[in-house]
């Protein structure tokens, strides 16, 4: 007589599936893109718990306990880990914006020498007259201050921010009439007053709005 053939288990396809899930939550979990974790990680591993209690119904215990623990203790933990590498991706792509903007400019690094010998060579100009040059022929006045080294004096009219939140400072050059100068830094503009005599060493810019303008400015 033939031997009764061996019964074949059944197979387990919730088991297999359940694992599969599971790893590609953690997956999602590590993976530092916004909400990924949250939104498609979670669900993968709610669906692994569940069909590990479904492997566990249809072939014991055994066959699905594994998931179901993993899914419920080490997921919370990847999670977490995945958090913190985000929260590191993040810190390390905000340094890598801020650090340009914190190099120093090339005033910033001229010697006292450098800086001597550009103060001689400014034009010194009132303004008033920066501003009537400007009004009598703007293609006229560039060419005598736009880019130039200037030595801006005059009477402060208004101490304020431009839409940068960095200091500007108006001259009086007239009634209403203004020249603005900006670069300042906030202790010296904190200092001054309306009312207030400056000389500003600058570098001038042109005219803005009908107004003169000058950059990168320090007082004197």
């Amino acid at each position: 007589m033939n031997a009764a053939a061996t019964p074949t288990p059944p197979s387990n396809p919730a088991g297999a599936a359940a694992w599969l899930l599971l790893i590609m939550a953690w997956l999602c979990f590590l993976i530092p893109f916004p909400g990924l974790g949250m939104f498609v990680g979670w669900p993968l591993n709610l669906v692994a718990f569940i069909l590990a209690i479904v492997a566990m119904s249809k072939g014991g215990a055994w066959k699905g306990i594994v998931p179901l623990v993993l899914s419920l203790i080490a997921s919370p933990l990847i999670y977490f880990v995945g958090g913190v590498v985000f929260a590191g991706t993040v810190s390390s792509m905000s340094r890598s914006a801020v650090e340009p903007l914190a190099e120093p400019s090339p005033a910033d690094e001229r010697s006292d020498g450098d800086i001597n010998i550009a103060q001689a060579d400014a034009v010194e100009v009132g303004a008033r007259q920066l501003y009537l040059d400007y009004q009598a022929n703007e293609v006229a006045a560039d060419v005598l201050y736009k880019g130039k080294q200037l030595l801006i004096t005059g009477e402060v009219a208004a101490i304020q921010t431009d839409f940068m939140d960095k200091p500007q400072v108006q001259l009086k050059a007239g009634s209403n009439e203004q020249v603005t100068i900006s670069g300042l830094s906030r202790d010296e503009a904190g200092a001054l007053h309306k009312g207030d005599a400056v000389i500003a060493a600058c570098t001038g810019n042109g005219m803005l709005l009908n107004s003169p303008v000058a950059r990168d400015c320090e007082l004197r």
